[in-house]
């Protein structure tokens, strides 16, 4: 029962489960001094954030192995493994319909020939800021797609030189804009002037798996999982229905043994949504697992639960990620490590920093040692057959 990353147990340095730090909110913050940081506070691995990597070295599998082995040298130098590659930037590139938004994640030619297009004269029209011609669109998802198959072939090469599962944790958008149809007012038309119309609910997860295919496909023959983050803006929105179906449409494409989830509770307590059901609904499906704080406001508030078009962290809003495990957090870190333990759940947990509120240096050693505070072995017995003579 459960996911095991490793053949045998591997406790962490000061923890039951091993705990991990992810790179991708610590951008601002020199790679190598940041992994010094890692093994003086005393973390067990990161995860890498894909977007920072030489990708191009992995179009290949021989360079793939070869950037695989100069990454592992890297982190066993300072006594840390690498648990999971994250692939939400190019996830969301190649799931979501192109924009400016996606393209912004993605560069390269797609950014080159949106600029010759602005430089020309071309304005994006009123009524949609954030549009791109359809040769930029093109580019954005076959950008995407080449990155998140460099990720396959590393991932897998990573996971013989640890000799653990490495994950791909990320997004896939919402594909046929779904997302932004989840208030049905106006309702969503099934039929207009004698012509059908197809339930975009629908049309959304069978592009997933048109967009995802190949992807998906080298997954399989190599043996990595790709492992969603259910989040506002993707096709599994953080809560229980609508991750079943999207495990419902990825198994009936073939794809049961390499789509699974990323843990992450700090998307559905706004939610009013249960980690805790979430991770006793999808047990055998969860591959990854992150802890983020996040605070939800106990009684009315200014910008409501939606935030009111306010940024992420506004005072005003109805929730806001914190750091994880403190006074301020609505997930209960020991609640989170007990359920992974009781779903038989065997493998690193990384702590998603993310706190507009504190400085990330000492948020992140806060959420480490409230993790190991939390991360109790479990018990193995049952404590009451104890009390017979």
């Amino acid at each position: 029962m459960g996911f095991k990353q490793t053949a045998q147990h591997r406790n962490g340095k000061n923890s039951f489960h091993q705990i991990g730090l992810v790179r991708g909110q610590f951008g601002n913050v020199n790679f190598t001094e940041w992994v010094k940081f890692l093994q003086s506070s005393g973390f067990d691995g990161w995860e890498e954030a894909s977007w920072e990597l030489d990708l191009r070295k992995c179009d290949t599998d021989e360079g793939a192995a070869a950037y695989a082995k100069e990454r592992a040298e890297l982190a066993k130098a300072h006594g840390l493994e690498i648990f999971t590659v994250a692939t939400h930037l190019q996830g969301q590139a190649l799931g979501d319909e192109p924009s400016a938004k996606t393209l912004q994640f993605i560069g390269g030619d797609a950014v080159k020939a949106y600029s010759e297009w602005r430089s020309k004269g071309n304005t994006p029209p009123k009524a949609d800021p954030y549009y791109v011609p359809a040769e930029v669109g093109k580019l954005i998802h076959q950008q995407a797609e080449r990155d998140l198959l460099a990720c396959v072939r590393l991932a897998a090469h990573l996971s013989k030189l640890f000799n653990r599962k490495v994950a791909l944790p990320g997004f896939v958008g919402s594909p046929a804009n779904c997302w932004s149809h989840w208030f049905l007012f106006p309702p969503l038309p099934s039929e207009i002037g004698g012509h059908k119309i197809r339930d975009v609910r629908e049309v959304s997860l069978e592009l997933l798996v048109e967009r995802f295919k190949k992807v998906f496909d080298l997954c399989k023959q190599t043996g990595v999982t790709f492992d969603l983050e259910c989040h506002p803006s993707e096709r599994a929105m953080g809560d229980i229905e609508s991750a079943h179906d999207y495990l419902k449409a990825m198994d009936k494409a073939g794809y049961e043994s390499v789509c699974g989830f990323n843990l992450d509770g700090s998307h559905m307590e706004w939610q009013n949504v249960s980690v805790i059901d979430f991770i006793r609904e999808f047990k055998d499906r969860i591959h990854c697992a992150h802890v983020k704080g996040v605070w939800v406001a106990p009684e009315h508030c200014r910008g409501g639960r939606l935030g009111g078009h306010r940024p992420m962290g506004h005072w005003t809003n109805g929730w806001n990620f914190v750091t994880a495990g403190s006074m301020r957090d609505a997930n209960s870190l020991e609640e989170i490590f007990i359920e992974l333990n009781r779903i038989g759940y065997d493998g690193a947990v990384s702590i998603e920093w993310e706190d507009n509120d504190a400085e990330q240096h000492a948020g992140a050693q806060a959420a480490l040692a409230a993790c190991r505070q939390s991360d109790i072995p479990p018990s193995g017995m049952r404590h009451d057959e104890m009390l017979k003579a």
